[in-house]
This record gives structure tokens, C-alpha cells and sequence, in this order.
């Protein structure tokens, strides 16, 4: 009688272990397939064992996905033979499989030395050929017996792959200017050019190109010129740049600007930004009033994003005002509470919302005919929370001469007085 329930218990399992199993085994190929391409291709060859209806699923996923690890030659070795059987059975399957093209292929390396230029050479020629939409190559550059880094230059076989959609880059020397009639993203971060011009050139060349992103990158050249980004159908890009950048796209909608100086960038063509983000910018005093300017002659111009933005030469006051603006987002996070940074919003009638974080001694003086709907984040984290600390909060919400409909704090302490909190708050409530 004991053994009952366990037998009963066994049978529960299993049948449920069974439902399971059915559930999977009922699922489309198409399905199946799709599920697939979010898989390292190293695990979706694997499925190949599982049953005979699996084993030549994996032909049919469209993306090749390979990830290097090696730190030395046996190792990658072995990856490099493997990557070989994989894309040498891929090249089978086109004659027996009708929908086995590859479409996408994606590879990752830790550690890059110039003894694997060639497998990547011959990886990438197998991308040639199957005229592959999208391409990621990120490869980590290996440092040099001397000085320097050791850098894969991508080979001019690639300019052949018209159909490119996507294409991403990271740790990758480009040497040469490249077109693609078809890209819509390009994704350059941690390249090494030859000059300016090469991607200035390649961009002139990409007319269908929607998306850019361009992160850390060097130039090679001893020549001191602007980097040139001119498109007429670019829409959104985000940039990290500390030199010289001129920007000409007359349909940018969306700009995200990390680091740089403002006297250094010209944007005076982008008259269709919606969108902005200023990420650890700098200004003089000469050109404050040119940035000043440039916001507030933005036509269209609806979000507003200032992260740890300054003034080199100690103005620390900056008036941002624009007709059309609906939201602003300040991020004042690096400041100290021996650095004070005053900010005037005002002639921003459709201003809607207002999102602060940073500390309290920043001042802002906002001026809305709108109830706003506000967002503040202190992260004073550090400091005690004491009579002093709730004055000096008290008196940064003096500062906002405008009506809240939602107002949302946030505290990074379990400290704070519920009491003076709701004080704080009915304050905000009755200005």
C-alpha cells in the first residue's frame, strides 16, 4: 500500500513530463526557427541530435552567431575549425535545403592577433558570398609586443555585400571609404580610421542610412580637420566626439551628443531635431551664447535632455528657452555641493514636464503657464539628512515659479521624516 502513492506520484510526472514534451514537439518549424536565431550557433547545432525531424532544423536558421574566447593558439584553433565545419555544411545545405540562405552573420573575439586575419578573411568572404544583410564584428584589440594595438583592418571584399543592411563595428581599423546603397545602421565603436575622410566619404556613400552610431573612435591622420557627417537621410544618431564635428543632415529627428565642446561642433543644418540629448558637453564663454541661441532656434525641437553639461570658464548659469518644447530633462550628477550651476527655463509655453536629478544646490528658476508634471531624484545619498539639508530643499523648490498636477520625489535614504517630506510637498502644491 506504501508504494501506491509513489507509483501514482511516478505516473503524475511523467504524463506531465510527457504534456511538456508534446507542447514542444507540436510547435511549427518557422517557430521553432525564429526561437532559434536569438541562440549562439554553437548551442543550435547541438538541437541537431535531439530527433530526426531536428536534425537539419539548424540549416534553416537565418543568423550565424560565433563568440572566440581564446586565449591562446590550440585554443583558437580548435574555434577556428569548428567556425570552418559550420559555415562548409552551410554551404551544403544551399543544394538540398531550400531555405537555408544565411542572411545574417555576427562574430565576437576577445583577443585579436594578426595570426587570425585570415580566418577572418575567409569567414567574411562566406558573407560575401551569401550576400548577407546584416554584419557584426567586434573584436577586442590585442595589445602589441612593443607598443600599440594590434587592429583588423575589414578587407575592401565586404564594399561587395549591396544588400547590407546593418552593419556593426567594434575594434575594427578602416582603411578605406565603403558604400553601402541598401545600410540603414551603421554602428561604429572603438575604430581606428586612417582619416576623416574615410567615414565621411563611406557616409556620402550610404544614402539610405537612417541610424549612426560612432563611439570612441581614433584617426590616424596628423591632419587637423572636422569630421564631416553629411546625409540627407540620417534621422537619428547618437556620437561620443571630443574633436571637431560638423554635422549636415537636414532630416535628423533624434541627436544624442556625448562629450565634446560646443565651440567645436557646428549643427547649424539640423533644423528638424526633436529630439536632443547633451551628455558631459562643455562651453566657454564666448560660444554660451551660440548654444544658447541654438536651442531656442530649434523649430521643431519637443525633448530636451542636459546631462552633466559645464562651463570651462566658471559661468556656471545657462537659459534654455524654445517655443515648442514639451518635455526637460536635467542630470546635474557630477556636481558637488561646492559647485553650483544655475539654470533658467522660460519662454517654453508647451513646456509639459520637468524631470530633475542631482543635488540641491543646483538652481533652476522655471517659468510655465502649463501644470507641470515633475520628477525630482536627490542623490544625496551620502548626506545627512538634517534640518540644514530640508532648508536648502525647501528653498530649491522656491525657485520654480510655476503650478505642479504630479509631483514625484525620490530619496535615496530611509531616513527622511515622512513629516517633513509631506511639508515639502504641500509647498510644491501651493506655488
Amino acid at each position: 500500500m506504501s508504494d501506491l502513492p509513489e507509483k501514482k506520484r511516478t505516473k503524475g510526472t511523467s504524463m506531465v513530463e510527457a504534456e511538456a514534451e508534446d507542447r514542444i514537439s507540436k510547435l511549427p518549424d518557422a517557430i521553432i526557427v525564429h526561437i532559434l536565431s536569438f541562440l549562439p550557433t554553437t548551442d543550435v547545432v547541438q538541437t541537431c541530435i535531439l530527433s530526426k525531424r531536428w536534425k537539419f532544423i539548424w540549416f534553416s536558421v537565418l543568423k550565424l552567431s560565433f563568440s572566440d574566447t581564446s586565449t591562446t593558439a590550440p585554443e583558437f584553433l580548435k574555434f577556428q575549425n569548428y567556425v570552418d565545419n559550420c559555415l562548409e555544411h552551410r554551404k551544403r545545405g544551399l543544394y538540398f535545403i531550400a531555405d537555408s540562405a544565411v542572411t545574417s552573420f555576427k562574430l565576437q573575439i576577445e583577443c585579436y592577433r594578426k595570426s587570425k586575419a585570415r580566418s577572418l578573411d575567409k569567414w567574411l568572404s562566406f558573407s560575401v558570398d551569401n550576400k548577407i544583410k546584416e554584419l557584426s564584428l567586434s573584436l577586442e584589440p590585442g595589445k602589441g609586443k612593443s607598443y600599440g594595438y594590434y587592429y583588423y583592418c575589414l578587407p575592401e571584399t565586404v564594399s561587395n555585400l549591396r544588400a547590407l543592411t546593418i552593419l556593426e563595428l567594434s575594434g575594427i581599423e578602416l582603411r578605406y571609404s565603403f558604400g553601402f546603397p541598401s545600410l540603414k545602421l551603421l554602428s561604429l565603436e572603438r575604430i581606428r580610421l586612417a582619416d576623416n575622410d574615410v567615414l565621411s566619404k563611406s557616409l556620402l556613400d550610404c544614402p539610405s542610412l537612417e541610424k549612426l552610431v560612432l563611439s570612441s573612435y581614433k584617426c590616424l591622420s596628423i591632419h587637423d580637420h572636422p569630421l564631416r557627417v553629411q546625409s540627407s537621410s540620417l534621422k537619428f544618431m547618437i556620437i561620443e566626439f571630443d574633436g571637431s564635428l560638423q554635422v549636415e543632415a537636414i532630416n535628423l529627428e533624434s541627436l544624442v551628443l556625448r562629450s565634446g565642446c560646443f565651440k567645436d561642433i557646428n549643427l547649424s543644418a539640423c533644423m528638424a531635431i526633436r529630439n536632443l540629448s547633451l551628455s558631459n558637453c562643455k562651453w566657454g564663454m564666448t560660444d554660451q551664447s551660440s548654444f544658447e541661441d541654438f536651442i531656442l532656434n530649434l523649430p521643431l525641437l519637443e525633448d530636451l535632455t542636459l546631462e552633466n553639461v559645464y562651463c570651462m570658464s566658471g559661468l556656471e548659469h545657462l537659459k534654455i528657452s524654445n517655443q515648442h518644447l514639451k518635455c526637460f530633462k536635467l542630470r546635474n550628477t557630477h556636481y558637488t555641493h561646492d559647485m553650483v550651476m544655475d539654470f533658467t527655463i522660460k519662454s517654453a509655453p508647451k513646456l509639459v514636464s520637468f524631470y530633475y536629478e542631482g543635488n540641491i544646490n543646483c538652481r533652476i528658476s522655471l517659468e510655465s503657464p502649463n501644470l507641470l508634471n515633475g520628477k525630482f531624484v536627490f542623490d544625496d545619498y551620502h548626506y545627512e539628512y538634517a534640518t540644514n539639508w530640508f532648508i536648502g530643499m525647501m528653498n530649491f523648490f522656491l525657485n520654480f515659479n510655476c503650478s505642479w498636477d504630479i509631483v514625484t520625489l525620490h530619496l535615496f535614504s530611509d531616513k527622511v521624516c515622512p513629516l517633513l517630506i509631506f511639508y515639502i510637498l504641500s509647498l510644491c502644491i501651493l506655488m
